[in-house]
């Protein structure tokens, strides 16, 4: 699938999300990110090219929620102002798709104990297209919400994972935090957000962490300013393939 078709189709199903009536969905949130980093491990650690040093990445995700679970997707194209000369200057892109369905709600039990708010199981389906990968990976698990005080939201999931990439061989075990905290400092409103991943070892590939922490001024309801910064440890599960980043970023929320 190339990266014209793969844009179309992810700005369609965004849209078809975002676009269902109130009375279908508690919350529908969409937000389109504009983000420039530099610095990137642009060399895996066995000296082959796998990345350029600097590029824009353009990212479009949808959170949705409903009485009995809720979606999550988002899509990241890299490398939109790079030109293409070789296969990691052209335009490359990243999707998941996550469904959560809750456990309690769909029994009519409630499964809450201390912190733990709600338990739900969990599909995901992650998606590489680029001139040089087509590489779908199949995740399924466990996830939880946990209450913290100041915390909008904190989940957890634990997921078996099926990587269909050449160097990888049979599963693995992804375990992922997502979470987000809304402060005000001097009468500006500003979240601190993210997710973390740690990836356990699969055939070749190594054991992989990568975490990208943002810290966004909400300028209005509509329009955010911030960084994030972009830690990953094995850079596609290759060994001694770390980067360590800074990513200026805007953000349109509607």
């Amino acid at each position: 699938m190339s990266l014209n078709r793969t844009l179309v189709l992810a700005a369609a199903a965004t849209a078809v999300v975002s676009a269902q009536p109130a009375a279908a969905a508690l919350y529908s949130t969409t937000k389109v990110e504009a983000l420039y980093g530099w610095d990137y491990e642009d060399t895996a650690g066995a000296g082959f090219g796998i990345d350029n040093d600097r590029h824009g990445i353009l990212t479009i995700a949808n959170a949705t929620g409903w009485e009995y679970g809720d979606s999550f997707f988002f899509v990241d194209f890299t490398n939109l102002d790079r030109g293409s000369d070789d296969e990691h200057s052209s335009g490359s892109a990243h999707a998941e798709w996550s469904l959560r369905g809750n456990v309690g709600a769909l029994s009519g039990t409630s499964l809450s104990a201390g912190p733990i708010r709600d338990v739900y199981v969990i599909g995901q389906l992650d998606l590489d297209r680029n001139s040089a990968t087509r590489k779908t990976t199949h995740l399924a698990g466990v996830s939880v919400d946990i209450d913290v005080p100041g915390f909008k939201f904190l989940k957890f999931h634990t997921m078996y994972r099926n990587d269909e990439s050449d160097g990888a061989d049979g599963s693995s075990v992804q375990l992922t935090a997502v979470w987000n905290v809304p402060f005000t400092l001097g009468g500006a409103e500003l979240t601190f957000e993210g997710f973390a991943d740690y990836i356990t070892e699969e055939g070749d590939l190594e054991r992989q962490f990568l975490t990208q922490p943002q810290l966004v001024w909400h300028a209005t309801d509509n329009i955010g300013v911030g960084v994030e910064w972009q830690y990953w440890q094995n850079k596609f599960g290759l060994e001694d393939t770390d980067e360590s980043l800074p990513q200026a970023m805007v953000r349109w929320t509607f």
